[in-house]
This record gives structure tokens, sequence and C-alpha cells, in this order.
């Protein structure tokens, strides 16, 4: 393997993946990099050499180069052992943000340390003259014929790859199925890359309704004519399942790794039961030309491709041309004509797409009805009911159950989901309904981060200016209408939170799965998301036979999807501020049998009676204090159901009980016959005693709804400042409420007006007060 030399150091940058392009020696007294200032005392290593670094853009040398400039993977080795070496890595992409939260690059020895791990030394990074530059050190190591391998993050390589397939042909070479639930294993090329490389499709399901039927050979796909494409089945969806249409994001093949795994686990319970109920079609790599060449995220051409899922053309994007034929094929059931197939070759193909962005969709529909440009929401209703039933139609036809892209991000923290948006509230659920049991399944998976909003289906790209529209998460949409289309983003380097999960229904109710702080994350990490993400599709269905629901604080998936009304009520409302419904203890109205289907306002249950679970009101209501929460069902509720204070008057029943004991005191007497005489004397209650009985009953009174009429709004406006317009306000004088904790207070109980009924009342009280203290 030939490399690069400079002052007896060799680098190696002619292998799969690698990436680099020039170095050049630097001199001591020529080094730009600052040291940073750990300690007064001790003095700064001096480096033994130092090195200046240059990776090779995307499509470097071509026509088709671009700005890309993050992924870097070479290798070297030492003349000498024990030697301190400087790396200074220039003109990388601003990745400063990430470098900032403990991004570090990854290194293997060979021979040596096999296993990649991240460096020792904490990388420093800076910006000079507009350039972004990473400088590390290391020390080579002992034996001077190994080679120190260093890269971006853990590498997963094409030749990786071939290796990982080759062994599972292998285990499956003589495999003989003897049971229905045994693993059906088929591995074919599905198409070639530009660069000539075979693009793999594999297909993993159990013998359940499997059928003597083959499956069609699809129209310019699946070149090798002698090979036999895999059985059809009946009564199974499909599961679709790509990775690595960038080819620097690595992590994507790790998750993907884990889940392969886990279909391919003969004994595991939930591997069973997914291929039993689910046919998986999985593409490991969808950009192999880019992966080889150490591209970071574009093809050959210069191309992201995963932003040419809704117009790929055969000849520059075979990839993408057979995933999105793949697709088709299994949503309808058969081979349907594509309009793709009329221009192959022709780059400006007829379809009737749009890349245009959110603003440009905003602001650029025309109303059948009006003649005039309307907004996309004030558009004809007509046009919009159209759309959404085809759309429901061929979601509910579908023989997709679910499709999922991988992928790797560098600047959000932790692992999370994409989906799309969509007007009803069910379908918003739905696509919901999955990132969430993956925070449940998995320690690192952020749902706070997940993004459901329909400006992240037509953003822009900053780079090259292309639509989020032609992404395969929403491309299939378009085609198929699936609700359940995602992608799936991990952090090349770690995340904001740890989740707490459930034990399963096979362990003990104490036991509970937690770490500490949000770890580095590993190809392990990654994994492990791969396998969650298995159990994750089993419970959207309720047919995990290790689930976690039953011990969660949702204790089924109806108690779950209640929740996620609400949090989608409140992800649509964001442009009304006091709509926001509180979430907790929801779960608790589905133990109750109180499903909160079509309400978005719902009380506590019984065993939290102290508080409402939703403080909602209507845009037009004002809230003038925290206590207060003005809501006409709130109301209602109240009226109705006055338990809501039930807790807090019997708190007052049981003062009021004490102090009429503290009245009386018992005393024992004999009469002339010898016999007992009880006699109760009275005794005058204490100041303290009589100010908090009096206390207690006002606050009886004052518990209620105070109506407002129009009349009185012109008092409350001189009193308490301009109207909004309030119709009523509920007061909630609770146990913990401030008026209990500053009861001796004198502005504790503000008044709402001088013209309310109990006004005059506590006027009364106050007095009567004044009078007892003189």
């Amino acid at each position: 393997m030939e490399g690069i030399e400079c002052s007896g150091f060799t680098f190696y940058n002619e292998f799969d993946s690698a990436n680099l392009a020039k170095v050049v020696y630097v001199h001591p007294n020529e080094s730009v990099i600052p040291v940073p200032n750990t300690s007064t005392k001790s003095t700064p290593e001096v480096p033994d050499a130092e090195f200046n670094l240059w990776t090779k853009p995307d499509c470097c040398g071509t026509e088709y180069e671009n700005g890309n400039r993050t992924w870097f993977y070479f290798g070297i080795k030492a003349h000498s052992p024990c030697l301190l070496v400087r790396l200074n890595i220039v003109d990388l992409n601003r990745q400063g943000k990430m470098y900032s939260q403990g991004m570090a690059p990854v290194y293997r020895i060979i021979p040596g340390k096999m296993q990649w791990e991240r460096i020792r030394d904490k990388p420093i990074y800076n910006t000079v003259d507009d350039i972004f530059t990473l400088s590390f050190k290391f020390k080579t190591p002992e034996n001077v014929q190994s080679i120190t391998y260093f890269a971006f993050t853990y590498p997963f390589s094409y030749t990786d790859l071939q290796k990982l397939l080759t062994n599972i042909d292998l285990k499956f070479e003589n495999y003989v199925a003897n049971y229905e639930d045994d693993i059906y294993y088929h591995k074919e090329v599905v198409c070639r890359s530009l660069g000539g490389r075979d693009i793999h499709l594999l297909t993993v399901s159990s013998y359940h309704g499997i059928t003597p039927e083959i499956e069609t050979r699809l129209k310019n796909l699946f070149p090798d004519k002698n090979f036999r494409r895999p059985f059809k089945f009946v009564g199974k969806k499909v599961v679709f399942v790509s990775a690595r249409v960038h080819p620097g994001e690595t992590p994507s093949s790790f998750v993907f790794n884990g889940f392969l795994n886990l279909l391919l686990t003969r004994d595991d319970p939930v591997a069973i039961m997914l291929r039993r109920l689910y046919v998986f079609k999985m593409i490991p790599f969808l950009n192999p030309d880019g992966v080889v060449l150490g591209h970071y995220r574009t093809d050959t051409r210069g191309v992201n491709l995963n932003r040419v899922y809704l117009n790929p053309v055969l000849a520059q994007h075979p990839a993408v041309y057979a995933a999105r034929a793949l697709i088709r094929y299994y949503h309808f059931g058969y081979e349907k004509e594509d309009a793709l197939d009329k221009s192959q070759g022709d780059a400006t193909i007829s379809v009737k797409v749009s890349n245009m962005s959110l603003e440009e969709k905003e602001g650029g529909v025309w109303c059948a009805k009006c003649k005039v440009k309307m907004c996309r929401r004030c558009r004809s209703a007509e046009i919009v009911k159209d759309e959404e039933e085809n759309i429901e139609v061929n979601a509910n036809e579908s023989g997709l159950f679910l499709y999922i892209d991988l992928h790797g991000h560098a600047s959000k923290k932790g692992i999370f989901m994409y989906g799309n948006h969509f007007q009803d509230l069910d379908r918003n659920v739905d696509c919901m309904l999955l990132p969430k049991l993956m925070s449940m399944n998995n320690h690192n998976f952020h749902f706070t981060a997940c993004n459901f909003t329909e400006r992240n289906m037509y953003l822009r790209d900053r780079r090259d200016g292309m639509s989020r529209e032609g992404s395969g998460r929403v491309a299939v949409l378009k085609l198929t209408g699936l609700t359940k289309s995602y992608t799936l983003e991990c952090n090349y380097n770690t995340g904001r939170i740890v989740n707490v999960l459930p034990p399963t229904i096979k362990e003990s109710h104490n036991k509970v799965h937690t770490i500490l702080v949000p770890p580095k994350y590993t190809p392990q990490i990654f994994e492990e998301v791969g396998r969650s993400l298995g159990a994750s599709i089993l419970d959207l269905t309720g047919q995990n036979p290790c689930s976690r629901i039953p011990n969660s604080e949702f204790h089924s998936i109806s108690g779950l999807k209640d929740w996620l009304r609400i949090y989608c009520a409140n992800e649509m409302d964001e442009t009304r501020p006091h709509s926001k419904i509180k979430l907790r203890n929801l779960a608790g109205l589905h133990n109750q049998g109180k499903p909160s289907h079509g309400l978005l306002l719902k009380t506590r249950p019984v065993s939290a009676p102290k508080r409402l679970a939703s403080r909602a009101r209507p845009a037009t209501v004002p809230i003038e204090r925290k206590e207060n929460m003005a809501v006409s069902s709130a109301a209602a509720m109240l009226v109705s159901q006055p338990s809501c204070s039930h807790h807090s008057t019997n708190n007052d029943n049981a003062k009021t009980f004490r102090l009429n004991k503290m009245k009386t005191k018992t005393k024992f007497k004999r009469n002339v016959s010898g016999e007992r005489k009880i006699v109760r004397k009275q005794i005058k209650p204490t100041k303290k005693a009589m100010i908090g009985k009096e206390m207690a009953e006002e606050r009886k009174k004052l518990r209620e709804i105070c109506i407002e009429t129009k009349s009185e709004e012109k008092l409350w406006k001189d009193e308490a400042g301009p109207s909004r317009g309030a119709t009523f306000i509920v007061h909630n004088f609770a146990k913990n409420s401030t008026f209990v904790k500053c009861k001796f207070k004198k502005h504790s109980l503000r008044r709402l007006t001088k013209s309310t009924p109990d006004a005059g009342k506590v006027d009364k009280v106050k007095k009567r007060k004044k009078l007892k203290s003189k």
C-alpha cells in the first residue's frame, strides 16, 4: 500500500473510504496552533513533529467538485516509537459547534489495537482567515511497523459490508427450514451504481404466509437474470429500511446492522414475532461509490441523493431509482407503470412534482374559486378534501407498513426522528407513535428532539438549495400516502438526555433501567438503537412479547395515544399561546375509563384532585392570575363535579372540628351516690383559634365560580385595569395556595370587585377581626 512520504513519516490514503489529499511538515517555529492554558504551573508539551493535512472535497478533481469537507480517514506510520506528533487538519467545514460539545476523532492501531476508540487528547480548533482547522496530538506506537488510523467518526466501509454479507451467506448456505418460524433470508443485487458496484437488497421474514409465486423482476432492475427473486408472502406487509444515502454518515450503518442482527436471531421472541408479522426489505448502502471514494454527502456526480426521490433518473441515480420502484411495487402489490419510465435518460422529466420551498408554496397557490393567489391554508376546501381522501385510500390499501431511512447528524444532539405533518389529528398521532415508543425502549432516543412540522418537509438546504420535498421520507408520503414514513438521525458524538426505561412485562415491577449521564456514542450504542427499533415496531400493534408499555405511566397503547393527542393539540395550536394543555397524569384518565378522544380539556384523575390536568382556555378568555383558570368547559366541570374542591373542603371541616373541640373542657365529679358525673365547661377560644376558624369559613364562601355580568365589566375595568373581555373567573383556593400559606398577611386575599356578592362579607370579617384585636 503506497502512501505520502513526509519527513520520515508515511501517510496512507489509498484504501476504501480513505480521504487525505496533501501533507506538509510544520517547523517548530512556524506553528500557528494556539496552545490552551490548562495551568499556570505546568508547561505545555512540545511535539516532536507537526504536520498540516488537507482533505479532498467531494468529487475532487472533477467538474462536480463541491464544498463538502467534513469526512477524513487516513493512516500514519512513524519512523520511531513513542514520538509526540501534532496533526492539524486544515480547511474543514465549520463544525465548531460539534467539537465544542466534546466531539473527538477516532483511532485504532494495526497491528495492536484493533477496536476503534476516541482519541484521548482533547482536540482544539480555530478559524483563521475563514479557514477552519482541527488539531490534536498522539503518540506513535512502540511497534514501528504498526499503522495508526484516524477517522472523523467510526468508519464502516464498503469492504466491511461485503465481509458482513459474506458471513451471513455462509450462515444460511446449508440452512434447512423445518418450522414456519424459521428464518427466511434472501440476498440479491437490485442494481449497480455508476461506478459498477453492487447495490444489495436483503429480504428477511419467516415462512408464515409464504407462497410458491416469485416476485416480479421489475423493469430496468435486477441485472443478474439467472438469479432467482424471493418468494411472495400473503397477509404480511412490508417494512422498508435503507441506509448510507449520505456516505459519511456511518452511524446509520451501525443502526442498520443492529436491526439486521436482531432479525437474524433465531431464538429471540421479538425477532420471531417480527418475522412472523412482516417482510423486511433492506438496502444497506444506497451510495456505495461515495463510501468508497471517501465522500461525506454526495455521489460521484456531486448529487445529494436524498433530494431526488420524486424524480430519479436511472442513468444518473440508479440506487434511488431502484428504491423508488421497489416502494411503489410493494405499495400497489404489482408493477405499475411510472411516468418516469417514459423519459429515461432525460434530466428534465415531466412529472407533476413541486420543488418549491415552503415559503413559495404558501405564497403561490391559486384558488380555483376566487381566481386570486391565496396561502395554502386558505385554498379551496374541495381541493384539500380531495387530496386527503386520495391519500387516505392509498394508505389503507398499501402493502407497506413502515418506511425508515437511516442517517447521521452533526449539529443536533441525540438520536431522534423526522416525520411528516398532517392536518388530521389522528394521522399526526399515528406518525408520532413510533418515535414515542422508541423513547420508551431506548435510553438515548430523544422524543423531544423529533420534528413533525410542515416546515421541515419543504426546507431548502443552505449549501445546494435543494428542497427536502425530494427526500425519501416526504417522497414516500407523496407516492403512497404512508403515514409511518421516517428519517432516523443519530448524532456522531452524544445526546442531551437519557431515558428511564420501565421494566418489561417479564421483569419485576420494581426494576428500573437507567443510566446516569448521556454517554459518548459508540457503534454498540447505535446497534442498540436498531434493536430497540424492532421492539417499537411490535409495540405499534400491541404484539410485543417483551413490551414495556404495561409497566409505564401510560399502561396501554390507548393511554399512550391519548397522551399524544394532547401533545399534538399543543403543537398544532402553537399560534395560540394560551391554549396549551398539561400532559401529566393523562394516563390516569384512561385507567378510570375516561378516554380523551376529541377532548382538549381534562381534569386530573381522582388520585391527584388538587390540581387540574389541563388549564387550557379559548384565546378570547384571559387568565388574570396564576391561580385563576378561565375555561368554559372547566366551569361546567366544576359546577357539575364539585370534587375539585372536595379535599380542601374536608380539610376546612377538619379544622373547624378541631376548633369546636377546643371550646369545651371535660371534668369528672362524683355525686352523692358515688357515681361519676361528666361536666363540660365552656372555655373561651384563643384569638389565634378564632381567626383560623373565621378564615376557614371565609375560604369556603369564596371557593366558587364568580360570574361577571356586562354591568360589572365597567367596575372591573376601573379597579383591576383594562378589561380583556373575560366572561368568568374560577378561583382556586386550594390547601397549598398562597391564601393558606400567607393567611396572616393583609394582602393575601385580593377582592375581585366591590360589587361582587362576597365583597361585603369580606369587609365584615375584616371589621370583626379589628374589633377583636382591639
